[in-house]
């Protein structure tokens, strides 16, 4: 071989993988893979080249998302530099590439929830690509899954996505993937389907680091939060979530047995088709506040509740206090439960012929809030926070963890979706509050008011 030829570049090559991308593209026949974190790591170009890969067949066909037509229209641009040099032709009216061999892949947006149902009667063999997975609802997402099949055994369907932790519905996306870990298979227990999430972070894009050296310091302008979760791919520092300072090493312990002179606090949310939330919480001697135990009605951890008649589910806590030992002092429930929408009894009032005792909850949100904060920073008055959640409580724990900023009003968090174990947990920590230098001693109660000059 001449020393020219040793020397001379490939210039057939389209496009060539990072390490980070290639895993990606080797994840082979695990039906969904999540490739997901920081921004500038090359996760809609490697998208782009995976949906293309089985398009050698001649009834291949794909598609790829976005949300809206305007994203959409941003991404087929890039789309040209890949599928255009393969050469593929668009096809404007039909929103598709097709290529050589006959395979096609479609671009289209999801709008709206319904825009999902535009695609029934649909074969998409070669696979269901979405971009920015969490400007997705769950539901869009999901039923693209049974429009993904093949007759051709030699097509693999399968489902990739992209994306980074901000978004509107980041939630579910990290539910779904992050939680079981990175590199981690993991099966459906309902449809024995695998799935995987690896994760991506601007390091992983050498070429861009090496061609745009002030990328990051553009990032840092987006504010600490934004940074960590676009630079690192950091989903414990969402925009917009409403407890950042919640970790997991500080606040999450493995379980926790009251003691003798711990003060118990039965704190309650009430739903019905929307899920209920009990939490058991001990106030201990040294002035922490650790959230033990929980109950909650919800069907599949999503914010459907159980339907559960009034009676049934204060039987159930009575009957797990007594099997437990359990012996609250407080005992804040939802306010609206002393409400009568009909001229029957009171949820409230149901709940008391049961033998569960409670009292209006304080409902100022924001003021609870506060607390909830207070409790879990760490100051220059407390060396250590003073709210702990056990392993006991993952309900809990990951509604904090996720529950995000109201919009409509930021010293409060989101109403609209799974809130009901924060709700419960804020009424609790009312129930004592904290105050920073401030001798934190239980106040007495009388009835269903506590002897202080709090407003209920």
């Amino acid at each position: 071989m001449s020393r020219q030829s040793k020397t001379s570049k490939n210039t057939n090559v389209i496009w060539k993988p990072t390490k980070k991308q290639l895993e990606f593209l080797k994840a082979g026949s695990i039906f969904e893979v999540a490739y997901l974190g920081g921004a500038g790591s090359g996760k809609s170009s490697v998208l782009l080249v995976d949906a293309a890969r089985q398009m050698n067949e001649a009834d291949a066909k794909a598609v790829v998302f976005r949300r809206t037509t305007r994203e959409l229209r941003q991404l087929l641009d890039y789309s040209y530099n890949i599928y255009g040099r393969l050469g593929a032709k668009w096809n404007d009216h039909k929103s598709k590439w097709q290529f050589p061999s006959g395979g096609q892949i479609f671009f289209s947006h999801m709008e709206t929830a319904a825009d999902k149902y535009q695609h029934d009667g649909q074969e998409y063999s070669a696979g269901v690509f979405f971009d920015e997975i969490t400007s997705f609802e769950k539901d869009q997402y999901l039923y693209l899954h049974s429009r993904c099949r093949s007759t051709n055994p030699r097509l693999i369907p399968r489902v990739r996505c992209t994306g980074s932790p901000v978004g509107k519905h980041v939630d579910w996306v990290r539910t779904h993937f992050v939680d079981h870990g990175p590199y981690n298979i993991y099966k459906d227990p309902e449809t024995q389907l695998s799935r995987l999430y690896i994760p991506a972070t601007l390091d992983d894009n050498p070429y861009l680091m090496e061609a745009d050296k002030q990328y990051e310091q553009r990032l840092k302008m987006q504010g600490d939060k934004v940074y960590q979760a676009l630079r690192y791919g950091d989903w414990t520092k969402i925009e917009g979530i409403c407890f950042p300072e919640l970790n997991e090493k500080a606040h999450l312990i493995p379980t926790y047995t009251p003691k003798l002179n711990d003060v118990i606090i039965r704190a309650f949310d009430y739903g019905f088709s929307a899920p209920f939330a009990t939490i058991w919480l001990a106030y201990t001697e040294d002035k922490k506040m650790i959230c033990f135990k929980e109950y909650v009605g919800t069907l599949d951890g999503t914010n459907k509740g159980l339907q559960m008649p009034a009676n049934e589910v204060a039987k159930t806590i009575r009957d797990m206090e007594k099997a437990n030992n359990i012996v609250p002092m407080y005992c804040p429930a939802d306010p609206s439960m002393w409400s009568r929408q009909n001229t029957g009894e009171s949820i409230a009032e149901i709940f008391e012929l049961e033998g569960l005792t409670m009292h209006r909850a304080n409902n100022d949100r924001i003021y609870g809030t506060q607390q909830i904060h207070m409790r879990l920073n760490e100051s220059d008055f407390t060396t250590k926070p003073t709210l702990y959640i056990t392993e006991d409580c993952p309900f809990t724990f990951k509604a904090l963890q996720q529950i995000m900023v109201d919009k409509r009003n930021i010293e409060t968090y989101d109403t609209t979706g799974f809130d009901h174990p924060v709700d419960a947990l804020r009424y609790g920590c009312v129930e004592i509050p904290f105050e920073y230098g401030m001798d934190n001693t239980p106040p007495e109660i009388f009835g269903d008011r506590q002897t202080t000059d709090m407003v209920f």
